[in-house]
């Protein structure tokens, strides 16, 4: 009977072993698909592509005109004084709406 035990226990063990090793080998893909995606390449940041002029939904009007111009030059920090900023904006504007058919804006 000591023979039995001794093989039960070893049996035991061989299971455990098994399991603990099947364990590791799972954890191990699950951790590779993981890092699959994430190396150094993708975690930089990405070139913005040019931004391509979007096409015009229709006629612009002077409103659009003057946000697009004025978002223009909103960041430029060499211009301190609104009313440079806002003759800027005005010429921006006759340049866009020079050719534009004129519509009414949208209420």
């Amino acid at each position: 009977m000591d023979l039995m035990a001794s093989l039960r226990a070893l049996r035991r063990q061989w299971i455990l072993t098994a399991f603990l090793l099947l364990l590791t080998f799972a954890g191990a893909l699950t951790l590779a698909a993981c890092a699959q995606g994430n190396s150094t390449g993708d975690l930089a940041p990405a070139a913005q592509p040019a931004a391509a002029p979007a096409a015009p939904k229709g006629p612009m009007t002077p409103e659009q005109a003057k946000a697009d111009c004025w978002m223009r030059y909103e960041e430029d920090k060499k211009i301190k004084n609104i009313d440079q900023r806002l003759a800027l904006v005005e010429k921006c504007v006759d340049t866009t709406m020079r050719g534009q058919p004129v519509a009414r804006p949208e209420r």
